[in-house]
């Protein structure tokens, strides 16, 4: 059973013929993603617009080959898929997210993932992540547990951030927001042990679901980018909330997602950084 799973209900048995059929073609979608960043990363940029527009073919292309995979099999089943009309249906929907982790992906960096959300008249009760360069598969059904490549995953019992590992806070679009930034980043500098930062938040929550990272505290996330990874990271003993502690459900505009032991150590001292960007 999931260590931290609220308690709702759902079809648990439709909804883990879904999630195993998302595993069972996980090779299929590993080989067609690694083909895709091959071509896109060996054209080179050489300005942000191009570079944008390789982005955006990466994540289009990938993202229809993924909606016609799971149309094929579930047909009525709602699909919300990044940079795609939404597709509406019964009381299934796959929230998708074809490349987390873009800019890594046509640059050719090995640091990227596919998720797979999948939500119950609204609310996530699975969740697949397929890592194609490692070829790793994290999975995890509400109540059920969480794995990888199909055995038990969970989230570190560390619970100092001196000996903390943190994936840090850095958007894209950063410059109207660089005070609150730095403060945070002071803050864990001073008190965590170390950080790491792949470029892909859902990469990095699997990270911390798995126990080989400990928290990361994100802004600017959007509905794809959280779906799955909030059944996986729960299911493994984590917590994924916003500042004020509200668990994630359908989306939250910034959010610490933690081994679950740290969390509120965490949320204390990111408010207690904060103030003094307030108060200067």
């Amino acid at each position: 059973m999931g260590i931290s799973s609220p308690t709702i209900n759902f079809p648990v048995d439709e909804t883990i013929k879904r999630i195993e059929y998302v595993k069972a073609n996980a090779m299929g979608i590993i080989h067609e993603a690694k083909k895709i960043q091959r071509e896109v990363s060996a054209i080179r940029s050489d300005t942000d617009a191009e570079e944008k527009e390789r982005i955006d073919a990466a994540d289009g292309k990938l993202g229809d080959i993924l909606i016609r995979f799971l149309q094929k099999s579930f047909p009525k089943d709602g699909i919300l898929c990044e940079d795609k009309p939404t597709i509406d249906g019964g009381e299934f929907k796959w929230i998708l997210d074809p490349v987390d982790g873009s800019m890594n992906f046509v640059r050719g960096l090995p640091l990227y993932a596919i998720s797979f959300g999948l939500e119950h008249r609204e609310t996530p009760v699975g969740g697949v992540v397929i890592v194609p360069p490692q070829e790793s598969v994290y999975s995890a059904v509400m109540g059920e547990g969480a794995f990888k490549n199909g055995e038990p995953i969970v989230t570190s019992r560390v619970s100092e951030l001196n000996r903390a590992i943190f994936s840090p806070n850095l958007p894209t679009k950063r410059a109207h927001m660089i005070q609150e930034i730095m403060a945070d980043l002071s803050g864990f500098l001073t008190y965590a042990r170390s950080f790491r930062r792949t470029g892909s938040f859902v990469l990095d929550s699997c990270f911390i679901a798995e126990g080989v990272m400990d928290a990361i505290w994100e802004k600017t996330v959007k509905h794809w980018d959280v779906s799955a990874i909030s059944v996986i990271l729960s299911e493994a003993g984590g917590k994924l909330t916003d500042l004020n502690g509200v668990h994630y459900y359908t989306g939250l505009p910034e959010l610490v997602a933690s081994n679950g032991v740290l969390h509120s150590e965490i949320l204390k001292l990111l408010k207690t950084v904060r103030s003094t960007v307030s108060r200067n």
